[in-house]
């Protein structure tokens, strides 16, 4: 049994607005997720790799990093708060003062010299 005319119509353009609702739908749950896996947009993109045991000085971890946002041992010990942006595979210094979108915890332990003894990326939880 087919429908009349118009009411086809009506069928067909009711199927059309489902559709479109699903892909907004979509695509709201796309921006959402990504805005998620992002790095919050007051950070600064920063290497480790210069980190070296036994030959990093405090300076340069002063230069590459900036100020520390706990110092301990009447500064012999340093810690930053770090993200990871999974986009960029790298870590972040984030502005935030809260621990909002930080991940890991860095802790460098430098001698009486200056000089990096250890340092440590820890993963908070």
């Amino acid at each position: 049994m087919s429908l009349p005319f118009h009411e086809q119509k009506t069928v067909m353009d009711n199927t059309w607005l489902d559709c479109t609702k699903g892909l907004w739908v979509l695509l709201l749950g796309i921006v959402l997720l990504a805005g998620c896996a992002t790095a919050p947009a007051n950070y600064r993109v920063v290497t480790l790799s210069f980190l070296d045991d036994g030959k990093t000085t405090k300076q340069d971890a002063l230069s590459n990093l900036s100020s520390a946002c706990g110092q301990y041992e009447q500064g012999k010990i340093l810690t930053y708060r770090l993200g990871f942006d999974p986009n960029n595979q790298g870590y972040y210094l984030n502005g935030d003062p809260t621990w909002n979108g930080d991940t890991y915890s860095l802790v460098l332990i430098f001698d009486e010299a200056g000089v990096l003894r250890r340092h440590s990326l820890v993963k908070v939880k």
